[in-house]
């Protein structure tokens, strides 16, 4: 029956009931060319009592210059549910702003009565130690699978949110034979808005600037933010740092869906995934086969259609783990993803796709390189012209959403199959392939790194213990309390591909994002990899989150205390908590009561014994009572007044650092070139953090393009969601020379800026640490963000307290390429790259003799103050959280640096 379905004639798609007509008519209307549209949504039904989105929002799905916020797409859901036993809302959590987060089931009758027995199913499938072989097909001929999908990740990519809606309707409300089999044989789960705040951000944005715009020439671009702290980053958060990723992460992990289906927009016209090469080695390989199995049929059956430019393989690799989707394909199911042809709002518009080349255009290289020509895996490519409107997007999206839908009926045992074996093979694969799995020692001196992975890997439901007793294995004896990840488990694939160094298939592939993550050297903790059999038979106890408790030695009668400086990014915390007590910081390692204290240690009175113990303990952080303060050098740790500063159009890379700055209760004050053109920043800042962004020095000096007109990011009685987290009467134009001079004053007042990344190309070129040079690597070298080693020069320098290796590794991603003058090396370098190949410790660089002995962090007095540069990004995402802790000692310690020869 299903092998028929599957070669079902269009003529029996047709639906025989009520229809629409002035659906159909203005649909063919919004449609800019007959070949945009299919028979699957050409018509809609009329259901008596089930409301159309038209009957609740009052427009139809695709009308041009209609956007739907937030609430009214809730709205829908909840009036489509209320009327129809076909649908269930579920809510999941909340967003940043507080926004309710939902998912939406659809199903038949039956499907959505019985949801709770079908997801049981699904969580029986999705570990294999559950069942045995004869329960698993029982199951299997008895279960649905859930297919997922989920829209506006992406807030300028805006319809998919609007095209979910009525795929909803769709689905609960018609009667051909292509729904019936998906609404009895699936479970289709609905992300309305995958970022509800940046959605509603976006819409205000669009109605107050962008509702008139014909074409690419007046495109006004989007508003600074969408979410709170991240723009596109949110699809590739690989530590599920931000709230509202983290809320579907959860619901996966309950629900289990064999398929999660991201819905994007960029290329022409639409790009259905088949995760071409890099290929990520340690995923199952039956997922490298249904990828292309999706694909293929969605562009069979919409190239049937009619439909041009429909292609797939030539654009997103299978290399890394961190996007949103790939929750599924790390969790034994599928990721599918698609890019349709957006405008960035609900215009109709004349678009010209650019091709490499031609009229001085770029081009995106081996993501698809010129789109419009035919390939084995492009037969029928889009137009070089076409006007373009909303409604044609949601035709493709919808029209291939249905293609995928219709396969998944059709094999539906498949579908489960698949999902079970895949899980079946990741504990097989633990038992027979080393790695067998790893340990992490519990004789750390710093646990809280060790509780940053732990706890990374249990958010992702991989199972961890703490072993029971001494854990001997080839690769040397672990104490009892380490803890132990074994790869017999149904995520143990999952658990391989965040801890084993990423070793690069292909130095002449690329990558469409990073090549390297992995934990251990991120968090600069140890991570042992065993390929000892033997560890799958330590014994050990579950650990459901890992939360070290700190620690204070000797009674609350000593003279003063001293708190260990292992490492932890935590320290900082403390020091916040105790803001109100007086700080000092050792400048020396010393010895007390046998134990040593490291440089960079807190001293504290014992009149604080009890602040200090209730912040201790909830940080893990280790503290020993002293019989009379040290007698080595210390110095008093201030806090300074502090300042982030941010460009209005590149917001994301600043935005990883607040986040980690509120994550550790850093205060801070963001500032734009409103308040650096204001001048006088050394009277309100005692240092001022720059973070990678913009696009080079140039960019982050000049920022937008101004428009002849001011253009507002203004909270308004009309546009509530702009305005938040700075606002601007005019966000064009940057801070420009002025800005410039202000922060020479600033740093020559005595003031200390830090530079990030890329931003410290900024310092060098715009001359304010005038006797550094910053360059670009050769077009030939290649890092797209490896882990390499970074070799400390200055141990002494508090920034790298906590750090007491020779080299560290660090993240690297074509970060300006520095240069000091021969005569202050050795005061003003601190850490620089050896280079060469044998120093990547993860992922790719290609060309690494480049950054041989080149800086990599530099610190540079200039007047009364200091620039001190990274070539690195210290705070990249939340990944390289080893790193933090420099940039974090640069902020506590700012006016504890020892004064360097050959000031700027």
């Amino acid at each position: 029956m299903r092998l028929l379905f599957s070669f079902l004639t269009l003529a029996s798609l047709a639906p025989a009931q009520q229809m629409d007509d002035d659906f159909a008519r203005l649909v063919k209307e919004w449609t800019t060319r007959p070949e945009f549209i299919s028979p699957l949504v050409d018509h809609l039904p009329k259901v008596a009592g089930v409301p159309s989105p038209k009957d609740v929002l009052g427009y139809y799905i695709g009308e041009p210059k209609k956007l739907t916020y937030y609430a009214d797409i809730l709205r829908y859901y909840r009036a489509l549910a209320a009327k129809s036993p076909r649908v269930k809302v579920m809510t999941t959590g909340k967003t940043d702003e507080g926004r309710e987060t939902v998912v939406v089931a659809v199903g038949s009758d039956e499907t959505i009565r019985n949801l709770e027995v079908y997801r049981s199913y699904l969580r029986s499938l999705a570990d294999s130690r559950r069942v045995s072989e004869a329960e698993a097909r029982d199951i299997i001929a008895k279960a649905k699978p859930i297919y997922h999908l989920m829209g506006g990740l992406h807030s300028a990519e805006t319809g998919p949110p609007e095209m979910l809606m009525e795929l909803a309707y769709r689905l609960v409300t018609e009667d051909s034979a292509l729904i019936k089999s998906i609404r009895d044989r699936v479970i289709v789960t609905i992300t309305p808005v995958a970022d509800p705040d940046g959605r509603d951000r976006y819409v205000d944005w669009y109605y107050r600037y962008k509702i008139n715009e014909t074409g690419e020439r007046d495109n006004m671009g989007g508003p600074p933010y969408w979410g709170k702290y991240i723009f596109h980053d949110n699809n590739r958060d690989i530590n599920y740092s931000q709230v509202t990723m983290r809320t579907l992460l959860d619901w996966y992990l309950q629900w289990h869906p064999p398929i999660m289906h991201e819905l994007h927009e960029s290329v022409p016209f639409l790009y259905t995934f088949s995760g071409q090469a890099p290929q990520n080695p340690t995923l199952d390989p039956i997922l490298y086969s249904e990828l292309p199995w999706f694909s293929n049929f969605e562009m069979e059956q919409m190239i049937k259609y009619g439909m041009p430019g429909v292609w797939t393989h030539a654009f997103v690799d299978m290399w890394s783990p961190g996007y949103l989707g790939f929750m599924a394909s790390n969790h034994n199911g599928m990721m599918r993803m698609y890019e349709t042809f957006g405008n960035g709002g609900a215009n109709t518009m004349h678009r010209r796709i650019v091709v490499p080349g031609a009229d001085g255009g770029g081009g995106r290289g081996a993501e698809g390189g010129n789109q419009t020509t035919r390939e084995w895996y492009r037969p029928l490519p889009p137009y070089r012209e076409v006007d373009w409107s909303m409604r044609n997007n949601t035709n493709y999206s919808e029209t291939g959403v249905l293609s995928g839908l219709q396969l998944t009926a059709a094999f539906p045992e498949i579908i489960l199959e698949n999902f079970y074996k895949k899980s079946r093979n990741s504990i097989e694969s633990g038992k027979k392939d080393p790695p067998f799995g790893y340990v992490i020692p519990s004789n750390q001196p710093d646990l809280t790194r060790v509780a940053f992975i732990v706890n990374t890997l249990r958010l992702q439901g991989i199972e961890v213990g703490r072993a029971k007793s001494e854990v001997k294995l080839k690769e040397g004896a672990f104490p009892a309390g380490s803890l132990v990840i074994k790869r017999d488990q149904p995520y143990g694939r999952l658990a391989k591909i965040l801890l084993e160094k990423q070793d690069f298939p292909d130095p002449n592939l690329r990558t469409y994002d990073d090549t390297a993550w992995t934990m251990g050297l991120m968090a600069h903790a140890k991570v042992i990899e065993t390929a000892d059999h033997s560890i799958l038979d330590v014994p050990v106890e579950p650990v459901d989150k890992f939360e070290p408790r700190g620690t204070i030695s000797g009674s609350a009668t000593a003279s003063a205390y001293a708190v260990l400086e292992n490492g932890s990014n935590s320290m900082i915390t403390l020091r916040y908590r105790l803001r109100d007590v007086r700080v000092r910081a050792v400048e020396q390692a010393f010895k007390a009561g046998g134990q040593e204290m490291p440089a960079g240690s807190f001293i504290i009175g014992g009149d604080s014994y009890a602040k200090l113990k209730a912040a201790c303990e909830p940080l893990g952080l280790t503290a020993v009572a002293l019989s009379s303060p040290p007698a080595v050098p210390m110095h008093d740790v201030d806090l300074p007044r502090l300042a982030i500063y941010s460009t209005w159009g590149s917001t994301q890379e600043v935005g990883w650092v607040r986040h980690a700055f509120d994550y550790f209760e850093i205060a801070f004050d963001l500032i734009y070139k409103e308040r650096v053109r204001q001048g006088n920043l050394r009277a309100a800042y005692d240092v001022i953090v720059i973070p990678n962004q913009g696009r080079g020095a140039k960019g982050l000096v000049y920022d937008i393009e101004p428009r002849g007109k001011p253009l507002a990011y203004t909270k308004t009685e009309q546009f509530k969601n702009l305005g938040m987290y700075g606002s601007s009467e005019d966000i064009t134009g940057g801070m420009g020379l002025e800005g410039v001079i202000e922060f020479q004053k600033f740093v020559g007042a005595g003031g200390v800026l830090i530079t990030l990344g890329g931003a410290s190309a900024f310092a060098a070129e715009f001359g304010i640490a005038r006797r550094i040079e910053a360059g670009r690597p050769s077009p030939q070298f290649y890092a797209p963000g490896p882990i390499v080693q970074a070799e400390i020069l200055r141990p002494v320098h508090p920034i790298f307290y906590g750090y007491f290796d020779k080299t560290v590794p660090v993240r690297w991603a074509n970060g300006p390429l520095l240069t000091v003058q021969e005569r202050d090396r050795e005061q003003q370098v601190l850490a620089r790259f050896p280079g060469g190949d044998q120093s990547v410790l993860s992922g790719l660089m290609k060309g690494a003799n480049e950054i041989r002995n080149r800086p990599a962090i530099v610190d540079v007095p200039v007047g009364e103050g200091r620039v001190l540069m990274f070539a690195t990004n210290p705070c990249y995402r939340w990944q390289n959280y080893g790193e933090f802790n420099m940039l974090f000692n640069a902020v506590m310690h700012y006016n504890d640096i020892q004064p360097s020869q050959g000031a700027n």
